[in-house]
């Protein structure tokens, strides 16, 4: 089916899901988009869960935007994360590096995913995680989903190049159908190296994908995390960490933004301390909710 005719079938197709959504997934209004025209899919590094994080405000966050997948890094409790959102289908990887932090994904029932996969050649001798890959299905709309969570810190570039190398010879194998839509999400890492700003550091994997076809979207905000920064006091400062990159999807409009924290403090530094935590971060993980929402065409 071209492709413009499986968005107008999407937008049929789910519309009679609306008001199902609505009923099982109360929110305020006007805080997400229409769910009969647009895909929905969200990224976030729940940072070692469950660890001592609220469970109940990060299942809140999951369920304010109700998107179609949630894709997941850093999950160390298989159950507890089945637990994070009983509504959906959980998935997680077998293997997840050194720290056995886990990728996985939370699927809403509206949508089928196909087609697991786990990558070790982003794994780098089996110290860094895995990508994960899956074939995903909302009505008459497919396309392949990439999740990756790349080596930390700016000691850690070296590494991250070479992982690049290893997504762009997975990608190069997803993409040889001309007509198959990607999406990749995930947190990267884009910490830059000191000599080697954050800044380059994206724009130099930006061109490592490019000739796949396989372009970023703009993160509104600009950031994606807080981190405790150079003088570990009681302010933490932003960082854009978490990306999206898409192939595919003509026509379509793309929008990419955080919530939580980001959006709350439009990615300033903010205050956080025990006596008077943050309730925007405080109790949940250091990176934001990531999502991604693809509007159909008119």
């Amino acid at each position: 089916m071209p492709r413009r005719s499986r968005w107008i079938h999407l937008a049929l197709v789910t519309a009679g899901i609306v008001a199902h959504r609505l009923l099982t997934h109360p929110i305020a209004c006007g805080s997400r988009p229409d769910p009969a025209r647009t895909l929905v899919v969200m990224s976030w590094n729940l940072e070692n869960f469950p660890g001592d994080h609220d469970v109940t405000a990060m299942a809140g966050r999951i369920a304010a935007i109700d998107p179609h997948v949630v894709a997941v890094q850093e999950v160390l409790d298989p159950a507890a994360f089945a637990s994070l959102a009983p509504d959906r289908r959980a998935t997680l990887s077998v293997r997840g590096g050194a720290r056995d932090q886990k990728l996985g994904l939370l699927v809403d029932g509206d949508t089928e995913v196909a087609d697991v996969v786990e990558h070790a050649t982003l794994e780098h001798g089996g110290r860094v995680r895995p990508a994960l890959s899956s074939h995903v299905s909302v009505g008459a709309v497919d396309f392949h989903l990439v999740v990756v969570h790349l080596k930390a810190t700016p000691e850690g570039l070296s590494i991250r190049r070479l992982q690049w190398a290893a997504l762009a010879d997975l990608l190069a194998r997803i993409t040889l159908h001309p007509d198959r839509d990607v999406i990749v999400v995930g947190d990267f890492n884009t910490t830059g190296n000191g000599e080697f700003s954050a800044t380059d550091e994206r724009d130099a994997l930006a061109a490592v994908l490019q000739p796949l076809g396989v372009r970023p979207v703009p993160i509104d905000g600009g950031c994606s995390a807080y981190w405790d920064g150079r003088r570990r006091d009681a302010w933490l400062e932003p960082a854009l960490l978490d990306l999206v990159f898409v192939r595919g999807f003509e026509g379509a409009d793309l929008r990419a933004r955080t919530i939580g924290a980001c959006a709350a403090h439009a990615c300033a530094p903010l205050r956080s301390t025990q006596t008077h935590p943050d309730p925007d971060i405080a109790g949940t993980s250091d990176h934001c909710p990531l999502v991604l929402e693809i509007h159909a065409p008119d």
